[in-house]
């Protein structure tokens, strides 16, 4: 199994912070869904309660919240996320389900409620 990140941002700085993940805390975090509210805990964050945003796997396919399941799908879609809308084109993208599972490189979460510790104390800040 690959190496699995967790990009965790700061809304209140407006910062973002990775860390890695164990394949522990990955195993439990499975199953769970983006929009769900998930224990800092798990990220080495206790007191923190985040809120998963989205992922992508290792080969860069982001997870798309009104697709059920873990796997990948096809689907042709009229307006693509990070893309720019033009009128009347559709185009065919591989997606990946709402749900958490090893397969993820990488989990996006925000921070809903703060604990004790400071984020920037113990994890590396990103661009």
């Amino acid at each position: 199994m690959a190496k699995s990140v967790v990009v965790i941002s700061d809304p209140k700085t407006g910062k973002s912070y990775s860390r890695e993940i164990t394949p522990e805390n990955m195993s439990a975090l499975s199953g769970r869904k983006v929009g769900d509210e998930v224990d800092g805990i798990f990220f080495d964050l206790p007191g923190y309660k985040m809120k998963v945003t989205g992922g992508s796997t290792s080969d860069g396919f982001p997870m798309r919240k009104d697709l059920q399941g873990a796997g990948k799908r096809r689907l042709l879609i009229t307006y693509p996320f990070g893309k720019r809308k033009k009128d009347g084109l559709r185009r065919r993208l591989t997606v990946r389900g709402s749900q958490i599972s090893s397969d993820n490189a990488q989990i996006n979460v925000k921070v809903t409620q703060y604990g004790p510790t400071a984020i920037d104390e113990t994890a590396k800040e990103t661009q």
